[in-house]
């Protein structure tokens, strides 16, 4: 591997792990379910009659879908609490200003739901500490729509010290691949993109916007996919993030 004067990594499922199977568990139709859902619920629950539970899920789900949708539309990046606005809607509830504690009330119970799930393996620590002897700076490019969860994390798993730059999609407007929020973090570093390379587990956020800009890119190809696009082979590939030191 060549010198980089900067690794920039990801940061769910690249050095957080989200691990599903503590989520809240729930059984609609018959069917069980892993998801934010039961919290949501409850605050919903105690500022109106509830719906019925069912009713509520499909609104819920839908309105995630749709939140994702308009995500991905442009790649631009929209706080969480739009998504919680979108349900509301769904439920024929007008949003409005006498909503705002509700909405906030729904977007910390969901993200406090989803915190609970994360891992961060003691293997990744290592990984950043060789990195760190071996003095390359380090920085965070990351899709998220709730920044202080993000932080809070980085802060529990007491990581947060290593990286110069975070950015986080939803303080800067872009969601990766687009090519806006990679220089970003670039600008903030004063690097070009040759002096970087990208280390992430998402083919389409992480390897197609690092190469967009000309940046090397580490793929962790976790599920051994297999994507082969012009223009966007990663140029390495490992599966799991540990791996990475045999090319340190």
């Amino acid at each position: 591997m060549k010198k980089y004067k900067t690794v920039i990594f990801d940061l769910f499922d690249t050095l957080i792990d989200f691990n599903r199977s503590r989520l809240p568990e729930l059984t609609i139709d018959g069917q069980n379910i892993r998801s934010t859902f039961l919290p949501v619920y409850k605050v919903f629950k105690e500022h109106y009659k509830p719906y019925p539970i069912g009713k509520f899920h499909d609104s819920f789900v839908e309105s995630f879908n749709e939140f994702q949708e308009l995500k991905q539309k442009d790649n631009k990046e929209y706080h969480n609490r739009e998504r919680f606005k979108l349900l509301l809607n769904k439920l024929n509830i007008e949003v409005n200003s006498n909503h705002t504690k509700l909405v906030d009330a729904m977007v910390l119970a969901h993200m406090n739901s989803l915190a609970s799930t994360m891992e961060f393996p003691e293997e990744n620590r290592r990984v950043l500490n060789m990195i760190k002897e071996k003095n390359y700076k380090m920085s965070i490019v990351s899709n998220f729509d709730h920044s202080p969860t993000a932080y809070t994390l980085l802060s529990k798993f007491n990581i947060k010290h290593f990286f110069s730059e975070i950015v986080i999609s939803v303080e800067v407007g872009w969601r990766k691949p687009d090519p806006k929020i990679f220089n970003e973090v670039l600008s903030l570093i004063d690097i070009t993109p040759a002096e970087a390379i990208y280390i992430g587990d998402n083919f389409f956020a992480d390897v197609i916007g690092s190469k967009s800009i000309g940046m090397d890119v580490i793929w962790i190809n976790r599920h051994e996919e297999t994507i082969q696009i012009e223009n966007y082979i990663p140029d390495y590939e490992v599966s799991k993030l540990s791996d990475v030191f045999e090319l340190f």
